[in-house]
């Protein structure tokens, strides 16, 4: 168990807040940060921040169609080695544009909540949600030109 006022990240973070074993002092800093937060008028920052995370998160649905999409070709549509290996690779590079697409979605700690580092974070959301998006694009339409290919392939 983690000491009161120490950091809680990693385990000790979700075990804290699946046990709902916040301090007192801890509850009523988040309150106050929330509360100075909400005072300061970040309307945009905050509607930023959301339309970020819808875009993401269809984004992350996309990405997990076409990796389930192909799982399911992969034993139907891989007769060589080759053919796995290809397909096996196209299921990696989605895996790590969904984990771009996850880290889109991640939450700040509440003492991190500065004017700077917030704005500092949509910065960042926001150029990695374009990487995604864009490489999203263009894979997908790798994908659909292989999958012709490996059908004629002898």
């Amino acid at each position: 168990m983690v000491a009161p006022g120490q950091p809680k990240d990693g385990l000790t973070g979700l075990f804290a807040a699946v046990t709902n074993t916040l301090d007192d002092a801890e509850a009523a800093s988040y309150a106050r940060v929330l509360a100075k937060w909400d005072s300061e008028g970040v309307d945009a920052t905050t509607t930023a921040f959301q339309v970020l995370d819808t875009k993401a998160s269809g984004l992350l649905t996309h990405v997990s169609m076409m990796i389930a999409g192909l799982g399911i070709c992969a034993p139907l549509l891989a007769q060589h080695r080759i053919e796995e290996i290809v397909i096996g690779s196209e299921i990696i590079v989605y895996l790590m544009i969904a984990l771009g697409c996850l880290r889109c979605l991640s939450v700040r700690r509440v003492a991190q909540l500065e004017k700077a580092s917030v704005n500092r974070e949509l910065i960042i959301k926001h150029e990695l949600y374009r990487l995604c998006n864009q490489a999203t694009i263009y894979f997908t339409i790798v994908v659909f030109i292989s999958f012709p290919i490996m059908l004629i392939w002898p």
